[in-house]
């Protein structure tokens, strides 16, 4: 009598998490039929986030064509409660000296984003670096509209990276905050509503 073959059970670990924000929504040993999008990790990486090693809400996972990376951001509080300047609130115009100018622009519909010469040339490029920006509620800085991340070789290698807006709130800078993890030294937004 033919024996049946047995393949050997290989366990696979997975974060689960929203497309549109990154955030993490769960981390599992199997695929869950009511997440969408989900990255296979190693035993390893999926023992740090079960152990308590490692906070799911400290981590975003980043899709760039092809390549999908988990990145960790700062809690933004921390920068509150530590004043370590973790955390940036972009807000004030651009002097000579700033590094990183945001441009809210109306016209275009779009974000942008523009280095200055002398961040470019201190600024070493890694692959797995990004720059990330949080837009919020002008009163409500816990009510996230959208996550905006670029890796910082883009922001070396262009003139500026353009970020078409995601929602109409976009439109009403009035109604909405821009900050960001800290990666340069200053900041500034540039207002374009002409």
């Amino acid at each position: 009598m033919a024996r049946k073959k047995i393949t050997p059970y290989e366990p696979r670990y997975y974060i689960h998490y929203d497309k549109k924000t990154g955030m993490i929504l769960s981390v599992s040993p199997e695929k869950l039929p009511t997440d969408k999008h989900s990255v296979e990790l190693s035993f390893e990486e999926f023992k740090l986030f079960i152990d308590g090693s490692r906070n799911p809400r400290d981590y975003i996972v980043v899709q760039d064509k092809n390549e999908i990376t988990i990145t960790r951001v700062n809690n933004p509080l921390q920068g509150f409660a530590f004043k370590n300047k973790s955390f940036e609130w972009i807000n004030n115009p651009p002097s000579k000296n700033t590094e990183l100018s945001t441009i809210w622009d109306n016209v275009n519909n779009c974000w942008e984003f523009k280095l200055s010469k002398s961040a470019k040339d201190r600024t070493v490029t890694d692959v797995t670096s990004h720059a990330i920006f949080f837009v919020t509620l002008e009163d409500d800085f816990d009510f996230l509209i959208r996550t905006i991340i670029i890796k910082i070789k883009d922001l070396v290698s262009n003139e500026s990276i353009v970020v078409p807006f995601d929602s109409k709130i976009e439109k009403h800078i009035d109604k909405i905050s821009i900050s960001s993890k800290t990666h340069f030294h200053s900041y500034g937004l540039i207002i374009n509503d002409k």
